[in-house]
């Protein structure tokens, strides 16, 4: 089974954070994290990462968006390492891309899970998605 539910943590002035128990358990003590698509940050599993970066490899490298896609997923990577306190540590460069303040939200998006600015998380979940779904596939 997928990374799935929400999970609200403070993050401290150090930008260490207590991963939740449940995403703890199902991913081990070292992935990667990176940016997300949404200004908002990615953890994956090393094995799921390995998929996406094969995904990435075969993007041609003539395209711009291409280009920018993999600089903004694999130039950011990093590997983490849960700590002895079950935290982890999120880059000075990630935090500011992602706009995160204390309050964090962890949300599970099956493969991966995504770490969002409360605040900003709040104004995306605001957005009525109804009129689009006409668009998904699902």
């Amino acid at each position: 089974m997928g990374f799935m539910a929400e999970y609200q943590n403070n993050m401290d002035a150090k930008g260490r954070v207590i991963l939740p128990v449940k995403f703890r358990d199902a991913i081990g003590s070292k992935f990667i994290l990176t940016k997300g698509i949404d200004h908002n940050l990615t953890i994956y599993p090393v094995d799921e990462w390995k998929k996406v970066e094969e995904k990435l490899s075969k993007l041609q490298q003539g395209s711009k968006a291409s280009r920018n896609l993999k600089r903004r997923l694999q130039g950011a990577a990093v590997e983490v390492e849960v700590d002895n306190q079950d935290r982890i540590s999120i880059p000075q460069n990630l935090r500011e891309y992602a706009e995160l303040q204390k309050e964090l939200l962890f949300v599970g998006q099956g493969e991966y899970i995504e770490i969002w600015s409360k605040a900003k998380y709040d104004e995306v979940d605001d957005y009525d998605f109804e009129d689009d779904l006409d668009n998904i596939d699902f």
